[in-house]
Parts: structure tokens; sequence; C-alpha cells
């Protein structure tokens, strides 16, 4: 809920250098017509001493989200930046959508929220940024978020959203996050609680194509690699987010619920191992590995069906130490 009216909020970005921001917040949306408003009002609530921008990219939605934007926009012209596409990037997995988007990006740092989460502390932008700029030897810092469903209720244990995705993000801890954290599967917050120093559009070249070339690695789980061999990860306690897990919106929570992904789970920690090495980085996934293909072992002896069968054995073609694996396997299932 904005705290400000609009002549309040317009004063202040007039009196401030908006042409270099010190944080750019990157905000990607599509068909999150339910949602959108309460996205922006999360951004323009934020009070902080030093003027910020959303780079809104609509990523040709098919309902009103770029409708809803066009009011912000025309309200906020000094802080609301958008990018209204013609056609869907994002399904290209290309790296265009990036491509596209970055670089809009003028801050010194980069906040993430995508379009069907909101923010709900006015200080996290503030906390942030502060940590950053007085801790050089930082490249990133999450935070806590509150799980909730569609409408905005916290999100309890038995819901079957929940019970498939463990709730790791609102279980966040006042620590240093590293590659140990990511070799068990946990990033450094979810994707809406990060800021990152914004250097990732100045890639070289051959680093950048070998980024896009990670075609099985979800945006967020590259991201959070990328800070990993940057620099040194922070992550807060603290509850500045909702995060939404739905299986009725276009989240990636609702287009791979109750399907068997270990196959590309497997394909991506290989993507993830390479690509750290670019950085004389060099993480082993091989107990996710195995737990990815456990669980496709798992399915098929629910489901007892050849697809998922031919699953299982395809990943124990291209997992490491597949005999080790085997002996693991059939003891504990």
């Amino acid at each position: 809920m904005l705290n400000k009216t609009q002549e309040q909020i317009t004063a202040k970005w007039k009196s401030l250098d908006t042409e270099h921001p010190l944080v750019s917040i990157k905000c990607l949306a599509f068909n999150h017509e339910k949602y959108i408003a309460q996205t922006l009002d999360g951004f323009l609530m934020q009070e902080t001493d030093f003027p910020f921008e959303v780079i809104i990219n609509d990523d040709a939605s098919k309902d009103k989200t770029a409708d809803i934007i066009r009011e912000y926009e025309k309200k906020y012209p000094l802080i609301v930046k958008p990018i209204y596409q013609k056609t869907n990037l994002y399904s290209k997995r290309d790296g265009s959508l990036t491509h596209s988007v970055n670089p809009h990006l003028k801050g010194k740092y980069v906040a993430i929220c995508e379009g069907d989460d909101y923010w709900t502390a006015p200080n996290k932008l503030q906390m942030q940024a502060d940590f950053l700029e007085s801790h050089e030897e930082y490249f990133a810092i999450g935070h806590n978020v509150r799980v909730v469903d569609d409408n905005g209720n916290p999100m309890t244990q038995d819901n079957p959203i929940w019970r498939k995705w463990f709730n790791t993000y609102s279980q966040m801890e006042d620590r240093d996050y590293t590659l140990k954290d990511l070799e068990k599967g946990i990033l450094y917050g979810h994707t809406c609680t990060r800021m990152y120093r914004n250097i990732v559009q100045h890639m070289p070249k051959d680093l950048e194509q070998k980024y896009f070339a990670m075609d099985h690695t979800n945006g967020d789980v590259g991201m959070s690699l990328l800070c990993f061999c940057h620099g040194k990860v922070r992550c807060s306690s603290f509850v500045a987010a909702d995060h939404r897990k739905s299986i009725s919106n276009d989240s990636w929570t609702s287009k791979t619920f109750k399907k068997n992904m270990t196959r590309r789970d497997i394909l991506s920690l290989h993507e993830q191992e390479v690509f750290a090495n670019n950085f004389g980085v060099y993480p082993d996934f091989t107990d996710q590995q195995y737990r990815h293909v456990r669980r496709s072992f798992q399915i098929f002896r629910q489901s007892k069906s050849w697809s998922d069968l031919s699953i299982f054995l395809g990943n124990l073609r291209i997992i490491k130490h597949k005999m080790k694996f085997l002996k693991r396997l059939f003891k504990v299932a």
C-alpha cells in the first residue's frame, strides 16, 4: 500500500538525479493483470535517500497487464520506464529477453521482482543498497519472504504446492551463502528478494554466450550461480516480500506442477558445473544429481509408466559414478 500521494512521490523525484539512479528495479511481467498493480505499488512505496528506476518489461501479455503498466507510466514517468514487447521473448529461450531488458538498467545495483510477487517492507531497497555500498567485497544480497497463494493468503503445509516445492526461501538465515549452499540446491533467497551489482550486461562476449547456452537452467538459478562466482553473497532473515506459489498463473511453478522434471534438473547441474569452471570455481553437484535420479525412480515406482521408466534410465546414463549411485539407490529404495 502506498504511503504517499502521487504528488508527494513526484515532488521528491524531481529533486533527485533521476538520470543516474543508484538502483534499477528489473521486473518481468506476462499475463499478470491480477497482480501487477500490487507489484508496482511495492516499488513506489520504497523509502530511499537515492533515486531508483523501475524497468518493467511486458512480454506481449494477452490480458490487460500492459494497460495497467501504462497507467503507472503516465502517473510516474520519472520512475516507471516500461518496455512493451510485440512478441513473447521468454518463450524463445535464446537470451533475447535479457538482451532486450538489460541495456535499460542504469543503476549501480539491480533489484529483481517479477510481476506476480510484491515487496512488503518500505525500507527493503535502502537496507540492501546500504549493505552493498558499505561492503565492496559482496556481490549480492537477498532476504526472507513470506510464501502466499494466488490471493495473497499465507500458504500452509497442507497446500499441494507446498508439498512439491519445499519452503526454503522463508527460512533464510542472517549469514553468508556460498557455493556449498548451491550444491545443496539452496539459492540466496527467492528471486524477488535479490539485489546484485550491475555488471551482468558487461560480461565478455564469449562468457555471455556460454551463460545463455545453459538451455536447461532457470534464469534465477543461473543468476545465483553468476553471483556466487563473482564474489561474496549475503542473505538476511528480514521478511520484506511476498512470493506467490501458484498453479493458476504463468509462473515456473504452475508450468511444472506434477511434471517429471528430473532429466532437465540433472542437465542443468551439468551446465552449471561447466559454466562455473570459467571463473576457476568448481562446484560439485553429485549429491543433487543422485537426488534427482532417486526421485525419478520413485516417480516410476508410483506411476508404472514407460515414459517415467525411460526418464529414469536416461538419467542413469548421464550421471557420474553410476555404480556408486545404484548401490545407494537399492539400499534405500
